[in-house]
């Protein structure tokens, strides 16, 4: 545990730690959906106060603090720099629905600070979706893990004790 522990602490392990919070199976739609609306949202504050949209995204960038989202963040950048689409990092990484980034591409030929108030309202949406599955799947994942507990708990301790208590006649059958 102290292996894993210290990897996670090393740039690369923190970085496939934080893509890995992105990609897993209950959690991990919701955390990045969370992390990009909060990109967005301040995005979108710096653009309403007159900067462009690279000074956005270089001042917005701070927001947050996992390695994924950063590099994307940064690719944007460089692809800003370069002629390039910056919608195109989010678009290629396959973390962001193909609704979100094709309202930023819209947002780009027309009017980017009115379409992102449009997006963050469709985030928001499938934020609360998202955590309407969540507490769907929530109850069954508690019982599997209550019923790993006992089966641990059973198998473990209790059958020592009963071999101890009565004998191994009791169980010899299945030896």
């Amino acid at each position: 545990m102290d292996g894993i522990y210290a990897y996670t602490k090393t740039l690369q392990g923190k970085y496939r730690f934080d893509y890995f919070k992105y990609k897993m199976p209950i959690f991990g739609p919701l955390i990045y959906a969370i992390d990009f609306s909060r990109l967005v949202r301040a995005i979108l504050l710096n653009i309403k106060n007159g900067m462009r949209i690279q000074d956005a995204l270089q001042t917005s960038k701070s927001i947050t603090n996992n390695l994924v989202m950063l590099s994307l963040v940064e690719s944007a950048i460089n692809n800003i720099l370069i002629g390039q689409s910056w919608i195109e990092p989010f678009e290629k990484s396959g973390l962001s629905s193909p609704m979100i980034t094709e309202m930023l591409k819209i947002g780009m030929q027309s009017d980017l600070a009115e379409m992102m108030e449009k997006l963050l309202e469709y985030m928001e949406i499938d934020i609360d979706n998202i955590m309407a599955k969540i507490m769907k799947v929530l109850p069954q994942i508690v019982y599997i893990i209550v019923g790993a507990l006992l089966i641990f708990v059973t198998l473990v301790v209790l059958v020592p004790m009963i071999q101890i208590y009565i004998g191994t006649w009791l169980f010899s059958a299945y030896l």
